[in-house]
């Protein structure tokens, strides 16, 4: 049996989305087609526009067999920890054969080599690494000039391309997990970043369009199978839990703030202080970032506080079942057999790991003009 996994948010799904998955399974002639979806809350750590239950029928809806949630701990963190959760839970299911991710080069030597010199940094990058930190750069700056140093073979344009970064991250997660699954690149041709709808488009010119209310606009840019829920689904504004971000970093100190994941070397300080000057989220980004203190790492840092999460976490322990589609029975009862749990019924649960899920789930739901108790109100999806 082959199963091919793919991490993603698909926020929302499109067309570009739906030539991965297609060309992800000629590749690899698989059987069944696993999605590791993303939180309520994005890489970037912005909360994402369409709910978890609609991005995962969407997902279903255009090919996958099984959908399964990517706990908020890695869902919501810098690529390796994203990485890190979503390939411990693929390997975990113990079926998982093949792992497909869209980047913007085929080179997997190249790939590999950055994934070998991060996994084991030799003297020369690890000398170079802490020279560029000392300078002030920020820790993925830095990085990329210790890569552009010790890995000449490889297009330097690479170590700033983000679905290189994150394909490298899968890679690393490979090796620190001895995972047998077969990386599948599929080239991507649209820049992460873009906001035309041409071609392939990026999900940020998806967004782009929704937020200006042009959703009639996107005939062609989503699938069919998608465009319904994206024309008719609520949305998350971008600035919905503004107000709510702001007072909850009012009541937490200082001391609090530096047990949170992405807070250190006085980031804490510089939101405190910025804090009382400002009235919106951006605001406070544009305030305390700096050259050490890129925008991600801020975004994630704030939506950690306004989530309550203060403690790190290693591996994924479990995955949100989401959605499966009834030709995909088989492929449950054998993930069964390998004990990784699937959580069925959140509230019924008793980890600290779900606690934050359900609450960073709730967060969205206020934010969308929704009451709280619709996170625990989504059923899982099962279609025939």
């Amino acid at each position: 049996m082959k199963v091919c996994g793919i991490i993603a948010e698909y926020d929302p799904f499109h067309q570009g989305h739906l030539y991965q998955l297609n060309k992800a399974r000629e590749i690899t002639k698989a059987d069944y087609m696993v999605c590791v979806l993303g939180s309520a809350f994005s890489q970037r750590g912005d909360a994402m526009m369409f709910s978890t239950h609609d991005r995962a029928r969407m997902a279903l809806m255009n090919g996958f067999d099984l959908v399964l949630g990517l706990p908020y701990a890695f869902s919501c963190a810098q690529a390796n920890r994203f990485a890190m959760g979503g390939v411990g839970i693929l390997h975990h299911l113990n079926v998982i054969t093949h792992q497909s991710f869209g980047c913007e080069t085929m080179d997997l030597s190249a790939m590999a080599a950055t994934a070998h010199m991060l996994h084991a940094p030799d003297e020369q990058f690890s000398g170079i690494l802490k020279h560029a930190l000392e300078e002030g750069h920020s820790f993925v700056k830095a990085q990329g000039l210790a890569m552009t140093a010790c890995l000449p073979q490889v297009d330097e344009a690479l170590f700033s391309a983000p679905n290189f970064i994150l394909g490298v991250s899968y890679l690393r997660a490979h090796l620190e997990l001895k995972s047998p699954m077969i990386p599948v690149p599929v080239l991507r041709e649209t820049d992460y970043h873009s906001k035309v709808l041409t071609g392939l488009p990026s999900a940020s010119a998806v967004r782009g369009m929704l937020l200006k209310d042009r959703r009639t606009d996107l005939q062609g840019v989503c699938p069919d199978t998608s465009l319904d829920i994206v024309q008719k689904a609520l949305i998350h504004p971008p600035d919905a839990l503004d107000k709510v971000l702001l007072a909850t970093l009012r009541d937490i100190s200082a001391s609090q703030m530096r047990k949170m994941p992405e807070i250190s070397e006085g980031l804490e300080d510089r939101i405190k202080h910025a804090l009382r000057e400002v009235t919106s989220r951006a605001d406070l980004i544009q305030r305390v970032k700096t050259r050490r203190y890129p925008i991600p790492r801020i975004n994630r840092a704030l939506t950690h506080a306004l989530v309550g999460m203060d403690t790190r976490h290693d591996v994924p322990a479990y995955a949100r079942l989401l959605g499966f589609h009834d030709r995909a029975l088989p492929l449950l009862a054998a993930i069964a057999q390998a004990g990784f749990p699937l959580v069925h019924r959140p509230a019924k649960e008793n980890r600290v790991d779900l606690s934050l899920d359900m609450k960073a789930e709730e967060l969205w739901y206020i934010g969308s003009g929704q009451p709280m108790k619709t996170a625990w109100q989504q059923e899982i999806i099962r279609l025939q």
